[in-house]
């Protein structure tokens, strides 16, 4: 199963980063810890400072 999941650059200096997950039904990326804290898809889409990976079999590949 294929997810689209995105972390935000500047949390990657934390001891712990979270991680988005993008909900098609909603179009939302959703913290996975805490599914309350989202963005719109669009929103992270334009902002440099996400990463959005693909991930599929256990292996992620860089979109943008």
């Amino acid at each position: 199963m294929k997810k689209i999941r995105a972390i935000y650059i500047g949390d990657a200096r934390f001891n712990q980063c979270p991680v988005f997950e993008l909900n098609v039904e909603t179009n939302y990326f959703e913290m996975l810890i805490d599914k309350e804290f989202r963005y719109e898809k669009e929103c992270v889409e334009e902002d440099n400072d996400f990463l959005i990976f693909k991930v599929e079999n256990d292996r992620a590949t860089l979109i943008k």
